[in-house]
Formats: C-alpha cells, sequence, structure tokens
C-alpha cells in the first residue's frame, strides 16, 4: 500500500525524527512534538467515539491558540473535514457558514458562546450536545475541551487516510455577497508547504512566528507547514506591535508571515521603541494579501537588516501563485515576482485569448489548487477555463516573464471608457508625507458614469486641503486617473487579514443607486 501524502503522516514524521523537540508555544505553554501528538491522538479518538465518522464537517470558532491546531491535526488523522470560521463574524454569519458546510459539531472557546448561543437553535445539523468548549467556567450544558480530551487513549487512530480526502473547507472573505466555501484536500495543503519551504528557504531548524490568523488560508498553511516539517511555531494573535518585536528578540524568530499593515503598524511607532528590540535573528519576511507601498518595503529592508523580504500573490483558492524575492529583483516596482514551483500563470483578454507582454489582462493560474466550491457548482465554472483558475484579478507581465497585479476586476474604475486602477492611486497617495493611509474607489457622476474619489487617513496633526492632495497626484498620474474629490476620514473598514475593504468604502456612495456601474 502506498505512503499518503496527509497532514496526519506529516505530524507523524515530526513525531518519529523530533520527539523531544518543541513544537507550539503558546505564551507560557509549549508542547513537544510527542506531546502535541498525545493530545492530538486523544482527541481524534473521542471524535471516533462520539460517532463522527469520516468526511464529517467540524467548525472550529477559536482565536489563535495552540487547540487550534490540536483539533485540526486530530481532525486530519480520522477524516473530519475542518470548517474554520471567522472569529469577527457576527452570529448571522457563522449560522451561514456552519449549515452552508453541512457541520455537524462546533468547537469554540468561553468567549465566543453568548454569539453562538443567539443562533445555535437554527443549526441544521448540530445536536445540542455537538459543542466542544475551550477555557474556564464552561456552563454545564456544554462539554469542556480539558475534560474530554482526558477521557480519551493516546493510541494512534486506526483510520485510513487518502491524500485525496478533504482536508478543510474555507470560507473566502466574502468581499463579494456570501462567503463561498472552498474545498481544499490533504494533497493541495501539503504541496503548497513544500512549495513555500522551497520559495521562501525554510528548514526544519528555523522557529516561526505566527501572527496570521489560523481561520485564514496563509495562516492555516503556515501553521500546519511547521507542524509537518518539524519547527517550532510560536503562535500569537491579536496583533500588537511591541509583542511582535518582543517575541522575535526573546524566541530568536527565523521567518515570518505578514501583510503591509503589520509593517505600517510598527514603522509608525517611535524608532526609539523599536530599536530597542533585537530582531537579527529573523532571516525571512514573508509579506502578501495586499499591495506592499514602495516607502513600506524601504522601511522593512532597513529595519530588518539580515532578513531577505519576499513578496507573494496567491489567494484562498489558489493558494501561492507568484513570489518576489528583493534581492532577485531589487528593480522590480510594484512587482509580485514569477510563478512560483509548481505553478503556471497566464494573462488572457476577455475572450480568452492571452494578451501581449505589458498589456492588462485577468490573471489565470494552473497548478496544484482548491477542488471547487462546496456545494456552488455555478461558481466553481465561473472560476475555472479548462484547469485554469482565475479569482478576478487584473495583472500584466514584462519581457521577463514577472507579474504585476494591477487590480481586482471588481474594484476596477471605469470612467468615460477608461479603465482606473485604485491601487496604482493609492501608491502615488502613499507617497505623500501627510497621508498614512487610502483607499481609492468610483463614485456615480452623470457625465462620466464614474469618477474617482479617494478616502484618506492623515497622519496625526496633518493639515492638507483636498486641493492639495489632487494637485499632488496631477504631478505623478494622468488626469483620469486623479481623485476628484477628497474625503478625510479616521478609519478605513479592513479584513482581519489587512485587506481594506473598498467594497464597504464604496456602499455609502453608491447607496441610493439600482445599480453600480463597473
Amino acid at each position: 500500500m502506498s505512503y499518503q501524502l496527509t497532514v496526519g503522516n506529516g505530524l507523524l514524521h515530526s513525531v518519529y525524527k523530533y520527539p523531544e523537540k518543541m513544537a507550539l508555544v503558546d505564551k507560557d505553554r509549549r508542547l513537544t512534538y510527542h506531546e502535541l501528538n498525545q493530545k492530538v491522538n486523544k482527541l481524534a479518538n473521542g471524535f471516533l467515539d462520539l460517532g463522527l465518522k469520516k468526511g464529517d464537517k467540524i467548525s472550529i470558532l477559536l482565536n489563535n491558540r495552540l487547540e487550534y491546531l490540536e483539533v485540526v491535526l486530530a481532525c486530519a488523522k480520522v477524516g473530519l473535514v475542518v470548517v474554520p470560521l471567522n472569529f469577527r463574524y457576527l452570529a448571522e454569519e457563522i449560522l451561514y457558514c456552519v449549515n452552508n458546510s453541512h457541520a455537524n459539531f462546533v468547537i469554540t472557546e468561553t468567549e465566543f458562546i453568548k454569539r453562538i448561543e443567539t443562533v445555535s437553535d437554527n443549526f441544521d445539523f448540530v445536536e445540542r450536545n455537538n459543542f466542544l468548549v475551550i477555557g474556564e467556567n464552561v456552563p454545564s450544558d456544554y462539554t469542556s475541551y480539558e475534560y474530554f480530551l482526558n477521557n480519551y487513549s493516546e493510541r494512534e487512530p486506526d483510520i485510513r487516510i487518502w491524500e485525496t480526502d478533504l482536508l478543510y473547507i474555507g470560507y473566502t472573505s466574502g468581499t463579494t455577497g456570501k462567503p463561498k466555501g472552498a474545498m481544499f484536500s490533504h494533497r493541495s495543503r501539503l504541496f503548497m508547504q513544500g512549495y513555500s519551504m522551497a520559495e521562501f528557504g525554510i528548514t526544519p531548524f528555523d522557529k516561526q512566528l505566527l501572527v496570521m490568523p489560523l481561520f485564514h488560508s496563509n495562516g492555516l498553511v503556515f501553521g500546519l507547514m511547521a507542524c509537518t516539517m518539524g519547527s517550532t511555531l510560536v503562535i500569537t494573535q491579536p496583533f500588537d506591535p511591541m509583542e511582535f518585536l518582543s517575541l522575535i528578540d526573546q524566541e530568536k524568530i527565523n521567518y515570518v508571515s505578514v501583510v503591509p499593515t503589520i509593517l505600517n503598524i510598527i514603522f509608525s511607532l517611535p524608532e526609539e521603541l523599536t530599536n530597542t528590540y533585537e530582531v537579527s535573528s529573523l532571516h525571512t519576511l514573508i509579506c502578501s494579501s495586499s499591495p506592499l507601498m514602495t516607502h513600506t518595503k524601504e522601511k522593512a529592508l532597513e529595519f530588518f537588516k539580515q532578513a531577505e523580504l519576499s513578496e507573494f500573490y496567491g489567494s484562498s483558492e489558489a493558494g501561492l501563485v507568484t513570489v518576489l524575492h528583493h534581492r532577485e529583483a531589487p528593480n522590480k516596482v510594484h512587482c509580485v515576482g514569477r510563478p512560483c514551483m509548481g505553478m503556471n500563470v497566464k494573462i488572457l483578454d476577455q475572450e480568452g485569448k492571452e494578451v501581449p507582454r505589458w498589456e492588462v489582462g485577468e490573471l489565470y493560474s494552473w497548478g496544484v489548487t482548491f477542488e471547487g466550491y462546496y456545494q456552488n457548482q455555478e461558481a466553481t465554472e465561473q472560476a475555472f477555463i479548462g484547469e485554469w483558475l482565475t479569482v478576478g484579478d487584473m495583472a500584466k507581465m514584462d519581457e521577463d516573464g514577472y507579474i504585476y497585479l494591477v487590480d481586482r476586476k471588481k474594484d476596477m474604475i471605469i470612467s468615460g471608457g477608461e479603465n482606473v486602477y485604485p491601487t496604482e492611486v493609492e501608491e502615488v497617495l502613499s507617497q505623500h508625507p501627510q497621508i498614512i493611509e487610502s483607499a481609492v474607489i468610483g463614485v456615480p457622476d452623470p457625465k462620466w458614469g464614474e469618477i474617482v474619489k479617494a478616502v484618506v487617513i492623515l497622519q496625526n496633526g496633518a493639515s492638507v486641503t483636498e486641493n492639495e492632495i489632487i494637485d499632488f497626484c496631477k504631478s505623478k498620474l494622468s488626469n483620469f486617473k486623479c481623485p476628484k474629490s477628497i474625503d478625510f476620514i479616521d478609519e478605513l473598514p479592513k479584513t482581519l487579514t489587512g485587506k481594506i475593504l473598498r467594497r464597504k468604502v464604496r456602499e455609502q456612495y453608491w447607496q441610493e443607486r439600482d445599480s453600480e456601474i463597473y
């Protein structure tokens, strides 16, 4: 019988090689690989004793904590499918994802019980006794996670898992309509972990700081990568810039995956604070999820002097698609690199034909991607042309095969027949010394259909007028790309991974319209 490429087998490989090595660190809690595997087996055997069977779905609503990975690894060993839930979801969003995924079991912590209880009577498949709760003072009508764990054997569960079996269903951020459940097999995630290790030069002897949320593909892939390769994973969340730097210093962290927002927060701190931390152990800094503006990149290279800064473009559905290693191509500006190992890329026009170099089209990728959207064949078919997958991103390719992400197709502004890509305008706004952050959107206009508007956050104490910002943009952009108006605000709506929700910004300007012309 052939060896199966599964997450459970990956953990066993780490246990056999490094039983006494530290696997997970969560504040003052530490587990070796031997200890982690014992807890995982207890949990897995407990699931089987409850009558859960291969293919059943388990929803997880947890903060980042070591139990999160215990649950995922236990499910992986017995063929249960994990459904990670965004811990910022409102009750109705939780209800939708639990029911849409056909989940019949929920694992949460005491912090979220009240939120769940407002909708739990409407769960389609979750019985009242199918809840595990982590934390102190668990209500008597729920089962305590620790109590449950202590009732079962540490033996390896005897369930045959295939690499093509589903590992988890990850719900998209829902920036357009209802979230869709993207299905991932053991094979697809382990291939993605292998590609990531090769691209970023990560070894089992490196220590990772996990700051991305585990419900997100980025956090889960990097978290599981540590467990299946035998490295040490230090878990933190929510993000705190001082704790982030302190953990790099104290734990001698070697690599971390972040989003630009994290770097912007760190670099907004006084230098006399940030310079007190020793960060030379960090040799790999990985950034993704939204564009890394030039000034942020320059500050990152200056502050993390010993680290190789790599940017990658990907999506929940496709995983890692392109990688830009800064020292490989330091002069490539606004670039997301070339296709990573195991991935092919092409850029197509609306007729499905490849566009010439430097022309903008829709980016398609081919490789080990997701298995489609759960119970949504129409959305799955819309995402593919044959085996080529798109998530609606617009891009262009240069003569050397480097990819430049232009914008989301749905965020593109069409003003008087001209295409305006918000990211290009936001990059210019980021160069203004008084602007911290911005979102560029299209707003309705009777003459042009849409015109460009910028919504900006200013530095504390800044004094700059709308006309001054518009003139600044005119010095760097064609007139049709420049904002015609500026709104000043204190905060921009974002996903947990730092992506600005342009849809949310745009809503207030389109509320009186029957449709959006873009």
